[in-house]
Parts: structure tokens; C-alpha cells; sequence
């Protein structure tokens, strides 16, 4: 059988993390802060709500949702960003109906926006190292080259976007961003954005935002919350532009099994997007359209999963003080922790500890010399209860403490 595109992919993550412990005995009853899986409680009334439409399981979907669902979207939208939708032909941001699309999940969306980008000769895409999986094989899939973007301390965890030469940016079909990043908890600012936006529109590229973290940042951020690209193209009076922005419920509302999420954009590049869904993308069940609306129609529930996370960010700093390289991630709920070898210190904290985390190489491409900026990290997920984190964070801080890394970074 000939090879394919995704022969390139590179490996899972967490199936190279099995392959690293499998045959090593746990040194305690296994814990996990591997997967980022938010455990903390989804609102009840969702799930109520899913009961109560079990039987529109029976019936087929719209592929744009349903106007509560949209309304509901709409609604936070205009909340969250300030943006001013004001419906009507030719009026007001997201005005055509398909520039707002439900999800199942935004990584079957990231996936397959890429496959509409601007073909391009010796075309690449482009997207933070680290980065989600899916960048990848999204570019793969539409015949892309994957060029990834090394987003280091020294750039604040973003990629540079000055670093960019004309010859890539004429070449570039698509840039991924993720805001706040994962792992490193990095917050594009709207200075950031408006470079992105303005090179975008420049070079003829698409602009994928994957905005999935949105809802959790820590207190420094109350008065002014990570923005959006969409309030970018509000600022610009744009409506057409070359801009796709991802949300998702998984995070924000504790509900990663509900697969719920929403893309919006600009009205060309949502067209060409809802047109091929038509075709080739999975509806939303009409339960899970309802219970999603019902969810962003709330903010009271995100107001205190945001606190229980800072609560969780307040241990650990205490835990770590500046050890590990330990700082405050603007948003998310990762640690980023300098360990000086990511793949020896989760063998030694499973085989000591039992306890399960994921290297920061795991996460990333190592550059055309061989160099491999997630090399010395470990990613650690907060997302268990206060007090398993803290017991957790206890024993991985021990842990490392006792068992010192050579010429460990600091």
C-alpha cells in the first residue's frame, strides 16, 4: 500500500507517554495529571436538560443549529467581547447566519477549516510548538506542510510573528494561534492580534483562533479577559474578513463529553465552510443544541469554575514558590514546570510516586538541528478536586526535589 499524508503525523502524545511507562511499576496507587479533562462538576441544569429531549434523538439535525442555539450564542457573545451583532442584511458583525456554526467539538472544526484555506504553491501551515495535534493533521489532510512556530519564555509563549520572513508569509496558507496556549498559559494581547490580523489579510492567508480556554484566567485578568479575534474584526468594521475563531464548552462549562462547541467568522471564508459542512460535516444532535444553549446562556457556573481553578493556582504557587521555573499561567489550567529532562522526571515521579504527568517534548517538534524547546518541561493538569490537586502537587514537588536531575535548567 502506497504511503500517505499523515505517514508525517507525529506520534500521539499520550501514546508515546504509554510507551515510556508501560513495564514500570507505579511506585503508589496510580494518579493522573497527564490529560487535561476537566473533573470539576458540569452545571446540573445541562444535564437535565439533555434528559428531558432524549427523544429528538430521533430526528436529524439542522447543520447551522437551531435559533435557540443561536441566540444563546449570540447572547455570550455579545456579553464576553462587547461586540455589537445587530442583525439585519448587511448590518452589524456575524450578521449571515452561517458566519456562526455549532461544533461537535471544536477539533473536528479545526480539522476541517483547513481544508478550505487558499491554495498555495509549496504551501505551509503554520501553528505554536507547542501545539494541539489536530493543527497537524489538519494541515496534512489539506496538503499542507506543518511549519511549526517555536513559542518560547523568551517570546512570552507566543510564536514570533515578526520572525515570519516574506517568503514564508507569501508560501503560508493558514496560521493556527491558540489563546490562552496550551500548556503554557500565555495570553495573546490585541496588539498580538491585530499583527496577526493585519498580516492575514496581507498575505492571503487563513487565521484559525482556537479561543477554547477563554473562561479560565487568573485574577490579573478580571478587569480585562483575554480577548478575541472577533473583536479585532469589530474594531477593523470588517465582517469579510480572513478569520475563523473557535469556542467550546468543554472547558468553560466542564462538559468535554457534551462535544459542543461554535465557530465564528468572517462571512467569505464561514461561507465556503458551511457549504462544505453540508456535505462532509456531522449536525449537532438537537439535545445536545439545547442543553449547550442553556449553558451559554449562563455565566454564573464559569464565575466559579474560574475559582475553583485560582484556588488550585494558589496552592501550587505556594507549593513551588519560583522552583521548576514555577509561574502563574496568565489562562488555562496547565503547568509549564523546567524540570531539565521532561521524560526522565515522569519516569521517576510514576516509578516513585505513581504519578502520571506528560513531557513537554511530547507536545512539540524538535527544529531541523534537532533541538526540542519542550525537552526540559513537564505539562501538569489541574483538574482534579482542591484536594487532590494539592496532595498531587505535594508529592510531585517531593518527588523532584528527591530525585534531582543533572544539570537541571533552572
Amino acid at each position: 500500500m502506497s504511503h500517505g499524508p499523515f505517514d508525517a503525523l507525529p506520534a500521539s502524545p499520550f501514546a508515546r507517554l504509554r510507551a515510556l511507562l508501560d513495564g514500570c511499576e507505579p511506585g503508589a496507587a496510580p494518579r493522573s495529571m497527564a490529560i487535561g479533562e476537566p473533573q470539576h462538576a458540569p452545571p446540573s441544569f445541562v444535564l437535565e436538560a439533555l434528559q428531558s429531549q432524549v427523544s429528538d434523538y430521533g430526528r436529524y439535525p439542522p447543520i447551522g443549529g437551531t435559533s435557540e442555539w443561536r441566540s444563546a450564542v449570540e447572547g455570550w457573545l455579545t456579553r464576553r467581547f462587547s461586540l455589537d451583532l445587530n442583525l439585519g442584511p448587511s448590518k452589524g458583525l456575524l450578521a449571515e447566519a452561517y458566519q456562526i456554526l455549532p461544533l461537535n467539538g471544536t477539533r473536528e472544526g479545526l480539522f476541517l477549516a483547513a481544508q478550505i484555506a487558499p491554495p498555495k504553491a509549496n504551501g505551509w501551515m503554520a501553528m505554536p510548538n507547542p501545539f494541539y495535534q489536530v493543527y497537524a493533521s489538519a494541515a496534512l489532510a489539506a496538503g499542507a506542510t506543518p511549519r511549526y512556530l517555536d513559542a518560547p519564555a523568551q517570546t512570552g509563549f507566543m510564536p514570533d510573528l515578526e520572525s515570519l520572513s516574506p517568503e514564508t508569509l507569501a508560501d503560508l496558507r493558514a496560521l493556527y494561534l491558540c489563546s490562552p496556549a496550551n500548556p503554557q498559559g500565555a495570553i495573546a494581547d490585541k496588539a498580538y492580534l491585530r499583527r496577526a490580523y493585519e498580516l492575514a489579510k496581507q498575505h492571503d492567508f487563513l487565521l484559525l483562533v482556537d479561543e477554547c480556554y477563554s473562561e479560565i484566567y487568573d485574577t490579573r485578568f478580571d478587569a480585562s479577559p483575554p480577548p478575541s479575534m472577533l473583536e479585532i474584526m469589530a474594531e477593523a468594521q470588517e465582517d469579510d474578513a480572513p478569520v475563523m475563531v473557535f469556542h467550546s464548552l468543554s472547558k468553560r462549562s466542564n462538559l468535554p463529553g457534551l462535544r459542543s462547541g461554535f465557530v465564528a467568522g468572517g462571512k467569505s471564508v464561514m461561507a465556503r465552510f458551511h457549504k462544505l459542512r453540508m456535505v462532509a460535516g456531522p449536525q449537532s444532535p438537537l439535545p445536545t443544541l439545547h442543553a449547550a444553549a442553556l449553558a451559554w446562556a449562563d455565566d454564573a457556573h464559569v464565575k466559579e469554575n474560574r475559582a475553583a481553578y485560582r484556588a488550585k493556582l494558589d496552592i501550587a504557587e505556594q507549593i513551588f514558590g519560583s522552583d521548576y521555573g514555577f509561574y502563574r499561567p496568565e489562562g488555562g489550567f496547565f503547568l509549564w514546570l523546567n524540570v531539565g529532562d521532561g521524560e526522565v522526571a515522569t519516569q521517576t515521579l510514576w516509578r516513585e510516586a505513581g504519578l502520571r504527568v506528560l513531557p513537554g517534548a511530547y507536545l512539540t517538534q524538535p527544529s531541523e538541528a534537532g533541538e526540542n524547546i519542550g525537552e526540559p518541561y513537564l505539562r501538569v493538569a489541574l483538574v482534579a478536586s482542591l484536594d487532590e490537586t494539592r496532595e498531587a502537587l505535594l508529592t510531585l514537588k517531593t518527588c523532584l526535589d528527591a530525585h534531582p536531575i543533572e544539570e537541571r535548567a533552572k
